[in-house]
């Protein structure tokens, strides 16, 4: 199975998720959404060809919506990057401007934990 990775970018998305669900929806929304999105990073690891190609907005990406947001992400061999978790409403090509370094990344295993909820555990 490919590894995953995240960037720093779409650790620092899913943090903004993770609090402003919080804040908007409580504590049990957090966890099911959090949770869908993960699903959804193990169903693109499954069949990631399966997902649109998105060369215009950077070279091999591939876009998967998952409730209100959008996965961006790319494949190599062995791994699965994912790039940005932005909002379907958002500028995509702005966010991804805005990114000093698309390829600097960390691998999931090794992700702070501080934006996960405290109650689950991925």
């Amino acid at each position: 199975m490919m590894k995953l990775i995240l960037t720093e970018a779409a650790l620092e998305d899913l943090r903004s998720v993770r609090t402003y669900t919080l804040e908007h929806w409580g504590t049990q929304q957090e966890e099911l959404y959090l949770n869908s999105l993960w699903e959804k990073f193990e169903a693109i690891r499954t069949e990631p060809a399966r997902y649109r190609l998105r060369n215009d907005l950077f070279p091999g990406c591939r876009a998967a919506a998952q409730g209100k947001h959008v996965i961006l992400f790319r494949t190599t061999q062995d791994s699965l990057e994912i790039v940005r978790v932005l909002h379907a409403s958002m500028d995509f090509k702005r966010h991804l401007e805005a990114m000093r370094r698309i390829d600097r990344c960390c691998a999931a295993g090794a992700a702070p934990a501080d934006w996960r909820s405290p109650i689950v555990d991925f």
